[in-house]
C-alpha cells in the first residue's frame, strides 16, 4: 500500500502509534506506548490526582495554544526525541487519557533538566519545567523504575545532601590545584590558572577546606530531623532505599553520641 513512499517516509511512518503519534527518536528516548497501555491503571489515575491537586499545578499549567515557542527554545530537543509542547499536551489530557501521561514516565521526561527556557517564552504562561519537576517527584514517590535508573549515579550525592545539607567533598577540594571543577571550559582557562592562583591572597584560604566540607553535628541532627518530620525520607524511600537507610543509621549514630 505504501510501496510508492521512500526510505525515509516509510520508517517515518512505521514509528506512528495508534494514535497517529510519532516516536522514537534517539534510542533511550522513547514514548513507552505499549508499556503505559499495560501499567497499573490505578498508580496512573492516581499520579494524575496528585499531579494535578499540586499547589504549583496550577501555576505551571494554565492553556496551550500549541505555539510551539517552548520547544524552539529546548536545549535537549536540539538532540533527542523531546519537546516540552508534548509534555503540556499530555498533561492538558490526563484527566480524560491517563495513558498519555504514563507514556512520559519512563523515560521521556528524564531528557528535561529544568532550565526553564520554556517557561520564559510561553505565552500563555505555561511552565512546562514546571510540570516535569512535578512529575519526576512523583516518579521518585512511587518507586518508578526509569526514576531509581535515573538517580543510581547519584547515590553519594544525595546521601551528602540528606545528611549534610551539601554535597561537597573532602575529594573536590584541595590547596596543591585550586579551580578543579573547570567544566568544558578547561583548556581556556588553563591558559592563565597560574596567575589565577597566585591572585587569590594566601590569608583569604585560612579554614576554607575544612569548614567547605564538614558540618557540625548538631547540624546534621537538626537537618535529619526535618527530613524524617516533613515527610521527605518516606516520600523518596520507595526509590532510594538504601540511600534512605544509610541517612537513618546515621541520624541513629549522631543520638547515640548526643546521649552518650
Amino acid at each position: 500500500m505504501f510501496g510508492f513512499l521512500g526510505n525515509e517516509k516509510q520508517k517515518l511512518l512505521n514509528r506512528l502509534n495508534q494514535d497517529g503519534w510519532h516516536y522514537g527518536g534517539l534510542p533511550g528516548l522513547q514514548w513507552e506506548a505499549e508499556r503505559a497501555k499495560s501499567a497499573d491503571r490505578s498508580l496512573m489515575r492516581q499520579m494524575v490526582k496528585e499531579l494535578t491537586q499540586d499547589t504549583r499545578f496550577g501555576e505551571f499549567f494554565r492553556a496551550c495554544i500549541n505555539c510551539g515557542n517552548c520547544t524552539a527554545m529546548c536545549p535537549p530537543f536540539r538532540f533527542a526525541d523531546f519537546s516540552p509542547r508534548v509534555v503540556v499536551q499530555k498533561v492538558m489530557h490526563a484527566r480524560d487519557e491517563p495513558e498519555l501521561f504514563f507514556q512520559m514516565v519512563d523515560e521521556y521526561i528524564w531528557a528535561c533538566f529544568q532550565c526553564y527556557s520554556c517557561w520564559e517564552v510561553c505565552p500563555a504562561h505555561n511552565n512546562p519545567g514546571g510540570l516535569i519537576a512535578i512529575i519526576k517527584e512523583l516518579c521518585v514517590k512511587h518507586g518508578l523504575s526509569s526514576a531509581k535508573k535515573a538517580l543510581e549515579p547519584y547515590s553519594k550525592i544525595l546521601y551528602k545532601i540528606m545528611t549534610t545539607g551539601t554535597q561537597i567533598t573532602p575529594d573536590m577540594h584541595t590547596t596543591i590545584a585550586l579551580f578543579r571543577d573547570w567544566g568544558p571550559h578547561k583548556a581556556e582557562l588553563a591558559k592563565t590558572i597560574r596567575l589565577e592562583r597566585q591572585a587569590v591572597p594566601v590569608e583569604s584560604m585560612a579554614g576554607v577546606m575544612d569548614k567547605s566540607w564538614r558540618v557540625d553535628e548538631s547540624t546534621m541532627r537538626e537537618l535529619m530531623l526535618i527530613e524524617e518530620e516533613a515527610g521527605v525520607m518516606s516520600s523518596v524511600e520507595a526509590t532510594l532505599k538504601d540511600v534512605v537507610d544509610m541517612v537513618r543509621e546515621a541520624k541513629k549514630e549522631l543520638e547515640g553520641k548526643k546521649s552518650g
